[in-house]
């Protein structure tokens, strides 16, 4: 007799699972297809990525070893990363000031300095960038507006803007105000020590 009752609760559980099967299973396998694609799409969207900065990676620096560097990367740049994309436009206005074109290479710097997807970090040092480039009638006050901002906030490129803003000093013959530059670069903690012996000899310079 037991045997025909454990039959009928099996029977039962059966039952109550094809019901339960049958009202929930397309919520189940609707889940595990989402799963399923969720992890699909995610590992597409890495090997994409991959792949996209591999060929961007490989077309920047192609365009580095080309013999007009700069049209080769004006040409490409469009096709890269973002990350390889704002290298691009630093080593075109570099090439730009190599080949003597102030002009062009300030305005590719001022360019990036004003590009607000770029990391700040970076923007300002276009910035510094842009007045080390000037063309040399540019107004010297021009250049130090521009490295103001540089100079009023502690931060990686304040030393070398002090650096430059006093050299633009002297050019102009604002003596004093240059050793105040100097004196300030040489008080910094953070700055390389090559920024600070150079500051320091300038200074013994114009203090003799």
């Amino acid at each position: 007799m037991a045997d025909i009752f454990d039959e009928i609760d099996e029977e039962l559980k059966k039952d109550r699972a094809q019901l339960l099967w049958a009202q929930y299973g397309k919520y189940v396998i609707g889940a595990c297809m989402a799963v399923v694609l969720a992890v699909g799409g995610y590992q597409g969207y890495n090997i994409y990525s991959t792949n996209q900065i591999e060929k961007a990676a490989d077309l920047y620096h192609t365009s580095l070893k080309a013999d007009d560097v700069i049209s080769s990367l004006n040409n490409n740049v469009d096709e890269l990363t973002d990350g390889y994309k704002m290298l691009a436009r630093f080593q075109i206005a570099a090439a730009e000031a190599r080949a003597g074109d102030y002009v062009a290479a300030q305005a590719s710097y001022n360019a990036l300095a004003e590009d607000k997807n770029i990391d700040p970090l970076y923007r300002q040092f276009a910035q510094l960038l842009s007045v080390m480039n000037a063309p040399a009638d540019a107004s010297a006050q021009s250049l130090q507006d521009r490295l103001a901002p540089l100079i009023g906030a502690a931060g990686t490129w304040q030393g070398l803007a002090l650096e430059q803003s006093a050299g633009l000093d002297l050019q102009t013959g604002k003596i004093d105000a240059a050793k105040a530059k100097l004196e300030q670069i040489i008080k910094l903690t953070e700055i390389p020590q090559s920024l600070r012996q150079r500051a320091q000899r300038m200074l013994d310079i114009l203090n003799a």
